[in-house]
């Protein structure tokens, strides 16, 4: 709200400098102009905030060619709302109280504190000035016998000169003993206010005062009309009496007497009469009435300079013409990848690739990484939730591996083994039915003749290439291996996916199918109002309360989760609760808005630090999901150059934080954390232009190397740190490089709008988006389209600022709202989105 107060601020301060310079360089006098202009700019000041962005000028540039780059993640916070594993750390682990770096203060709530005060004192004063003067009116007496004029003019012992409030003109008790002259003067001048309106004029500009009350200008229209507004009065009542030294004897003679209330319109106001009585000595005629069709052609003038002031410029680069396709089908190709899966329990499913002479590795809910094998012949893998370690000559060997993770050993099954031998073709309608592949989410298979069919829930429809027994994809990338029970029946499809790993999914009936789609749809209805209103769940806020404490104490309550996330909860009890005894107490909780898939957003401060909750809850009251974010504490963290990694050890017990590091080096780098001798530990290698996220603790050193090793920055986590790229050209520099950039991407407004104006219609330009992007947003498209429905038309998109992983943010303003963006993009490909409030 302050942002865009402030900017219509602005707005009505420009257009308020563009009128008056033309009314100086046309050299106008006549108060009577002067007044019609200042009025046709007080009304777009008040209709400022709701008008501004309307026009927008739309302007086609010729678009770039640019080559299309390789896979990239979209390291900024995902539209799609995974689920974050809890940080591990030993239950019997000491928590260190953080460095007092001072208050964290929220300057946007003081900001917004100290204008909600002064505006409401304001506003007070103007509705308790209005309540008194109209009792005062009411209470005042008509006077008796002819008038000089007609008007409604009443006698109050409370004013001690002429005053008018509304349309009716108030006179002390001495009018009465007044010459014929005076009398004649004072109700002329009077009249002719409210003949013009006066007094409603500057109630207005006096509710624009109290709105806008941080801007010089609105004070300044609000004297400026009231001395118009005099002048033309002192104009008319010069006409009437055609005595100039008279009615200036008259001003002075007020000046000394009236007291007027606030929203009283005063005959003379000693502040002005000085400047008023030389005026009307000085002037040689007077100044000429405008009529009505003047007026308007006064105010179709400024009609330009006000489209001007409201609007906004749009790039928009023309789709470039399509290239010319090779005759001929294109045969589809199989999937190449050798791969084992493993189950660790009922929902996670840990994937090992051989791709060449390359090992991956990869576990439900996170990405696709590179194993390091350690001289022991021991095969890593770094889990956001813990690292997993397995003999790699054990791999392969057997229906079991041993994995280990935590300091616990986990006997991983081994579910598939791809590929498969080819067997002869397999009856089709055993795989037909429905499969759960979320708690909200089913996958249909259907038959299309000899081939199968597959479609997610609200998601278009994909064909199947068998790939061996029982074992299918789509275009060769995603796995969909059916698995078979003791009695040798389809009972579960294992999905595997390049962004979100692989996925279990338990047959069910058509009902229960039926009853889960239904659910999603309504889901999907309630978003949009719930994204557009901004107002959380009732209840929602005492259940993270609820589960804090319960989770403290290691006793969740699983009776008030739905299934999932009580296995989830389950099966992270320990970690979990190690996490919650690091943040120390909660001081306080606050509501920070709805994300996009529906999860209401949550700010927390604990003792020792600060974290986020995404809730979602179910009709039935139960949380469906949770989604925590460790956010560290006050400590602002930072780059230190290569030289300092002798120097800096781990600090363990320090306050949880989730980093983020994006490697835009244009080759691999290496991820190493320093224990508490200073030694390497080896985490992950990090491809190019992809991201690698961990759940640490603030000032817990991570060395970023080269692919060889070397060092090349030491990142101490911290507030200022917590979303990081690696780039060649600001390696080991202080934090807070997203300030070197003023100026959106090249081509990033563009792609924003197509890839908005693509969600709306349900057919987002996929070839435009890295994989990570292009799943991701399969994944949110419903939720996405309905919300734009809501939203409208897409009026403008502006541009306010750059984010530490390089993204633009841009608030995109509808016809029926708005909403923040924010995209990366490079070399013409969106490698990066996310819609919604984001912290």
């Amino acid at each position: 709200m302050i942002a865009t107060l402030a900017e219509a601020a602005l707005r009505s301060f420009v257009l308020g400098g563009v009128v008056w310079f033309g009314l100086i360089l046309f050299r106008v006098r006549n108060p009577h102009v002067h007044m019609t202009a200042w009025v046709v700019v007080l009304m777009a000041s008040l209709a400022m905030p709701f008008v501004m962005h309307w026009p927008t000028l739309t302007i086609d540039r010729l678009p770039a060619s640019v080559p299309v780059p390789g896979e990239m993640w979209p390291a900024d916070i995902a539209m799609l709302e995974t689920p974050q594993p809890a940080l591990p750390i030993a239950p019997g682990a000491a928590v260190a109280p953080p460095a007092k770096s001072g208050v964290s203060i929220d300057w946007w709530l003081v900001a917004t504190s100290v204008y909600a005060g002064v505006a409401g004192l304001l506003l007070l004063r103007l509705a308790i000035g209005l309540g008194l003067t109209w009792r005062l009116a009411r209470a005042a007496k008509p006077v008796k016998g002819a008038q000089l004029i007609d008007a409604d003019i009443r006698v109050s012992r409370d004013v001690g000169g002429p005053v008018t409030f509304g349309s009716t003109i108030l006179v002390p008790p001495q009018f009465a003993g007044w010459d014929a002259k005076k009398r004649l003067a004072v109700l002329a001048h009077e009249s002719a206010h409210v003949a013009n309106r006066d007094f409603y004029i500057l109630l207005l500009a006096s509710l624009n005062r109290a709105v806008f009350w941080f801007s010089p200008f609105s004070w300044w229209q609000l004297a400026h009309l009231a001395e118009l507004a005099e002048i033309i009065s002192d104009a008319q009542a010069i006409e009437v009496i055609d005595d100039r030294l008279s009615y200036a004897e008259i001003l002075l003679d007020f000046a000394s007497s009236v007291k007027p209330r606030p929203v009283e319109l005063a005959m003379a106001r000693a502040s002005t009469v000085r400047a008023r009585v030389e005026r009307i000595i000085a002037a040689a005629a007077l100044p000429v009435a405008v009529g009505w069709r003047k007026r308007l052609w006064i105010a179709a003038a400024i009609v330009p300079a006000l489209i001007v002031s409201t609007g906004m410029i749009a790039y928009r680069t023309p789709d470039p013409a399509p290239a010319v396709a090779d005759s001929g089908e294109v045969p589809a190709e199989h999937y190449r990848p050798f791969v084992n899966f493993y189950a660790m329990g009922p929902a996670s499913v840990f994937a090992i690739f051989r791709e060449g002479g390359e090992l991956y590795g990869q576990l439900t809910g996170q990405r696709k990484l590179r194993l390091t094998v350690g001289s022991d012949g021991t095969a890593s893998y770094a889990a956001s939730s813990g690292e997993i370690t397995f003999p790699l000559d054990a791999e392969r060997r057997s229906a079991e591996l041993v994995l280990r993770m935590n300091g616990r050993d986990i006997r991983a099954v081994r579910l598939a083994e791809v590929p498969t031998p080819a067997t002869g073709s397999a009856p089709l309608d055993q795989y037909v039915g429905w499969y759960k592949v979320a708690p909200n989410r089913v996958l249909a298979v259907r038959r299309d003749g000899d081939r199968l069919q597959v479609q997610e829930t609200v998601q278009g429809r994909a064909a199947l290439l068998a790939e061996g027994a029982d074992v299918f994809s789509i275009h060769g990338d995603n796995l969909l291996i059916f698995l078979r029970d003791e009695q040798a029946r389809v009972s579960r499809v294992l999905v595997q996916n390049a962004v979100f790993g692989a996925r279990l999914a338990p047959r069910i009936d058509a009902a229960t199918a039926q009853a889960i789609e239904a659910d999603f749809a309504r889901r999907v209805a309630e978003v949009p109002d719930r994204f557009r209103e901004q107002v959380p769940v009732a209840g929602g806020k005492e259940m993270i309360l609820r589960g804090i404490e319960d989770l403290r104490r290691g006793m969740p309550n699983y009776d008030r989760m739905s299934a999932p996330l009580a296995a989830k909860i389950h099966r992270q009890l320990n970690e979990t609760q190690a996490t919650f005894v690091a943040l120390g107490a909660l001081e306080s909780i606050f509501f920070r808005g709805v994300g996009p898939g529906g999860y209401d957003i949550y700010g927390a401060k604990f003792e020792n630090g600060t974290a986020e909750f995404r809730l979602l809850l179910e009709p039935d009251g139960k949380a469906g999901d949770v989604i925590f974010r460790a956010d560290g504490n006050d400590e602002l963290g930072g780059i230190l150059p290569c030289s300092e990694e002798a120097n800096v050890r781990g600090r363990a017990g320090t306050s949880p934080i989730r980093i983020m590091v994006y490697n835009e080096l244009g080759d691999d780098i290496r991820v190493f954390n320093l224990d508490a001798d200073g030694n390497r530990k080896s985490q992950s290698v990090v491809r190019s232009n992809m991201s690698w996220a961990a759940t640490t603790t603030v000032n817990n050193a991570w060395v970023i190397a080269d692919k060889s090793g070397r060092c090349l920055e030491v990142l101490m986590p911290g507030r200022q740190t917590r979303f990081h790229n690696v780039e060649a050209s600001n390696l080991g520099a202080k934090t807070g490089r997203a300030a070197r950039r003023a100026v959106p991407i090249a081509n990033g407004e563009e792609m924003l709008r197509r890839y908005i104006e693509g969600v709306g219609k349900g057919q987002p330009d996929y070839e435009h988006m890295t994989p990570e992007v292009a799943d991701i947003t399969r994944q949110q498209l419903p939720f996405d389209q309905a919300i734009l429905a809501r939203l409208g038309a897409l009026r403008a998109v502006s541009f306010r600022g750059v984010t530490a992983l390089d993204s633009d943010i841009y608030i995109a303003q509808f016809a029926n709202g708005s909403a923040e963006w924010r995209i990366g993009v490079r070399n013409g490909t969106i490698t990066k989105i996310a819609l919604g409030p984001n912290f």
